[in-house]
């Protein structure tokens, strides 16, 4: 009996804190409003990209490198992940840079079907200061929103067909929090079972 109020013990805080940090990165999200980074804020001078994605079409950006980062021999890595309008993300990729002169980069991500939006970051790797790394965001992800997108149950932009969102809008689905609340309910029991 012992072992399994330690395994219940064990188990409880991990799915409470997945829980805690799916709905924590939702909240801070405003439907349709882009995240952008503050370029003085980067290892960036000039950064551009599409501002509003569309399905199966490409989400284009170009990073140049500010003086200090392309002195100092900085290297980056550009992470994209795509979430569609079901609420399910694709795994973060590292995406495919290109230049010419080592100072600004190019890179396009085909987004899929019923996209919301593309999640974007930018890993450096400080090369003069014995490879440390730093994010860019710290945490979590820009945000490119598409023209036709889904947050919180109301839908937004001006590429959605009028049938998609009448179609989602009567349907009866438990929003992610219940999802979530139902799958901790399922395995509380199965690790109580155990027990």
């Amino acid at each position: 009996m012992g072992d399994g109020i330690m395994k219940l013990k064990f188990v409880m805080p991990v799915i409470l804190s997945l829980m805690l940090v799916n709905t924590t990165s939702a909240a801070d999200v405003e439907g349709g409003v882009n995240v952008e980074p503050v370029i003085e804020e980067t290892i960036f001078n000039a950064l551009s990209h599409t501002e509003i994605t569309h399905d199966l079409e490409n989400w284009e950006v170009t990073m140049t490198l500010n003086d200090a980062a392309y002195n100092n021999n900085t290297t980056f890595a550009l992470i994209t992940q795509i979430c569609n309008n079901e609420g399910v993300c694709l795994p973060p990729e590292e995406a495919t840079l290109s230049t010419v002169d080592n100072r600004t980069f190019t890179s396009a991500v085909t987004t899929i079907v019923d996209h919301t939006y593309v999640n974007w970051r930018v890993k450096a790797t400080y090369n003069s200061d014995n490879d440390s790394t730093e994010m860019f965001p710290s945490s979590g992800f820009y945000k490119t929103w598409s023209d036709c997108w889904l947050e919180d149950g109301e839908w937004g932009g001006d590429g959605c067909p009028e049938s998609a969102i009448l179609v989602d809008g009567d349907s009866d689905g438990l929003p992610a929090l219940g999802i979530m609340a139902t799958f901790t309910a399922i395995a509380l029991a199965a690790v109580s079972r155990n027990e």
